[in-house]
């Protein structure tokens, strides 16, 4: 196979011939939107015979649709960094910004050209804007039933930058006057403004809509009428400025955005700027919320409603002033970051340092999710809501059950570094709770008194308890008999009896549990058990060089830390495929495998510091 797909296309060899990529191909429209007369009288588009708003969204649905189809995909394959010509344009009362970046300038182009080497067709790097070219013809093509290809009808104009915003939020609770007060603005770098025009002229015009100019500070603004007002909408409007950006929007926005003059009214902020610098290098995509401002437009808005409940103050504090999130492209990973201000209010560890679960993992696990100090950590977000009056009586139901066990203290306490592990045993999965108790005694008088409970009880259920050793180590063993037992079990007790001629597994279904002062564990078989305390005692998940390697991206000393062997779950479902046909088998090998094999792991962590909370995700490739 080469290329994309199956067929007797190849990417080095041209274009699918399948795909029209003239591009002396005659335009769609020959009249640009606000061009002017040659009589003298304002342009306007010929309008349909019925005319409202809904046309100006079917025109905007469509523009997003050409547009965001090429920006979406190619978000997963290219970038950039230098500050965009678009958010110089952002009005400053914006409270939401995102940004997609398809020019590739800093060092995210040969990143991503590195990056895709590894991929099926993108070998040889002379080639890769031709070969992305390709893939976004297609997706365009797809995408509007073959009327239109990236690399014709939108490259030639497209300056590579595409952004949103959303202005502030309307603070009325009432839905009949919400939409018009709603302000959100889409913005295009342009390198050719004719051609821009005879674009979107083309795109307006093939859905009927429409439109009249008029002038604002020396620029021509493309305004869609509204002869029938259709769900009190807000006027939308269109407008080239400056020969560098398109801008559309509610009216209002899209004035705000030329008062701008480019200088930057949300680039000034003091949040956006420190979220700017927080995400600082080069990315392929940036994304910023003022959560503060959504947060109390949204109280503004429900505050009137009697159904609204009220709002635990002491929850409200823990919301961060700002969020921000960027997309950068490494030669052989994607790195996805996340940031925020730091609260010191909030629950969860006041420092980082290296989670300890991964040293009780097995050499085979596959999936890791471990947060440290998990039991404070528990215990500080319950007494947050616990302040909440409207979780009054499920607290006093959660405090009834907790007090037979000796209160949530005494459930939860214990507990250090904690999380879920699942490791791969051959072509079966096994897994369970690992945590590196705080309080090894309380652990092992938690799990005591469990046991307890489950032996009075558990007789008229047909449960069975037992003990094994282990090398000096208890394992305690609950059967619970035969999956088919504990069906009918469930279904007898939901009122639901189970079909007889259901397929469960076969076997006695068994959790396993042993505590030791270094480790607590709860699995799924007695051998998950025995293989954490193998690793406890021997090689672990944390000796594996790989391991070390990927944790090292994300920051060895973190708050929480999660992995994910992708290579190994594809094998796992690999071997499912021994009961696909032949035809299934063949066209996952062909046509799935190739672009599935290269990605190698996800690492991920939290980051706890005296300024800024981060999170870090990285999807690496080999």
């Amino acid at each position: 196979m080469t290329g994309f797909d199956r067929t007797n296309h190849d990417p080095a060899r041209g274009a699918d011939p399948t795909i029209d990529t003239d591009t002396t191909a005659t335009p769609i429209a020959t009249t640009p939107i606000g061009a002017p007369p040659a009589d003298g009288v304002p342009a306007t588009i010929a309008p349909a015979p019925r005319r409202n708003r809904v046309r100006w969204f079917a025109a905007a649905g469509i523009v997003a649709l050409v547009v965001g189809a090429s920006a979406i995909a190619t978000l997963m394959l290219t970038g950039s960094s230098p500050a965009a010509t678009v958010l110089g344009y952002v009005p400053a009362d914006s409270v939401m910004y995102g940004e997609v970046r398809l020019d590739l300038p800093g060092d995210q182009r040969q990143k991503v050209g590195a990056f895709l080497a590894r991929f099926p067709g993108f070998a040889d790097q002379a080639a890769l804007d031709t070969k992305l070219d390709e893939v976004l013809d297609r997706l365009v093509s797809d995408g509007t039933d073959g009327e239109q290809t990236y690399s014709r009808d939108i490259k030639p104009w497209f300056g590579g930058e595409m952004a949103f915003s959303v202005g502030a939020l309307p603070t009325s609770g009432d839905p009949a006057t919400a939409p018009a007060d709603m302000r959100a603005l889409l913005l295009f770098s342009i390198k050719d403004e004719a051609l821009a025009r005879t674009w979107f002229s083309g795109v307006i015009e093939k859905t009927g809509a429409s439109t009249s100019t008029q002038d604002y500070q020396g620029v021509q603004l493309i305004v869609f009428d509204d002869q029938e007002r259709v769900g009190n909408m807000a006027d939308a409007a269109f407008a080239f400025v400056g020969g560098k950006v398109a801008i559309a929007g509610d009216l209002t926005s899209v004035k705000a955005a030329i008062d701008t003059k480019g200088a930057g009214g949300l680039a000034g902020d003091a949040a956006f700027t420190a979220a700017r610098a927080a995400a600082s290098g080069d990315h392929i995509g940036f994304v910023f919320l003022d959560t503060q401002s959504l947060i109390d437009a949204a109280m503004s808005m429900t505050e009137g409603l009697a159904s609204a409940p009220p709002i635990n103050s002491a929850l409200l504090g823990l919301i961060p002033e700002w969020t921000a999130m960027r997309l950068r492209v490494e030669g052989d990973a994607l790195v996805m970051d996340a940031m925020a201000p730091h609260i010191d209010a909030a629950p969860g560890p006041a420092t980082n340092h290296a989670n300890g679960v991964a040293g009780y993992a097995p050499p085979s696990t596959i999936v890791l999710a471990a947060g440290n100090d998990a039991g404070a950590t528990l215990l500080e977000t319950i007494a947050l809501y616990r302040g909440d009056p409207t979780l009054a009586e499920v607290f006093s139901g959660i405090d009834q059950a907790a007090g037979m066990l000796g209160g949530l203290d005494a459930s939860l306490g214990w507990m250090g570094d904690t999380g879920i592990v699942i490791a791969r045993t051959g072509d079966t999965l096994e897994g369970g709770l690992v945590s590196i108790p705080a309080d090894a005694a309380g652990g092992k008088q938690l799990l005591t008194t469990l046991r307890s409970f489950i032996q009075l009880g558990g007789g008229q259920l047909g449960f069975d308890v037992r003990d094994e050793d282990y090398n000096g180590t208890s394992i305690t063993i609950l059967d619970l008999g035969t999956a088919t037992d504990l069906a009918a079990l469930a279904g007898g007790m939901g009122g639901v009896p189970i079909d007889p001629g259901t397929s469960l597994p076969e076997g006695n279904v068994e959790i396993a549990y042993a505590t030791t002062d270094g480790v607590v564990v709860i699995g799924s078989s007695p051998d998950f058990v025995r293989h954490v305390l193998d690793a406890g005692a021997g090689a672990s998940l944390a000796d594996d060089e790989r391991f070390q390697n990927l944790v090292g991206r994300v920051g060895p000393e973190h708050t929480g830390i999660t992995f994910l062997d992708i290579t190994a779950v594809r094998e796992l479902v690999e071997g499912l495929l021994a009961e696909a046909t032949a035809e299934q088998r063949a066209e996952y090998e062909e046509s799935i495998k190739p672009f599935l094999t290269p990605f190698d792991a996800v690492i991920g962590s939290s980051v706890t510091g005296s300024d800024l909370d981060q999170q870090h995700l990285v999807i690496t490739a080999r």
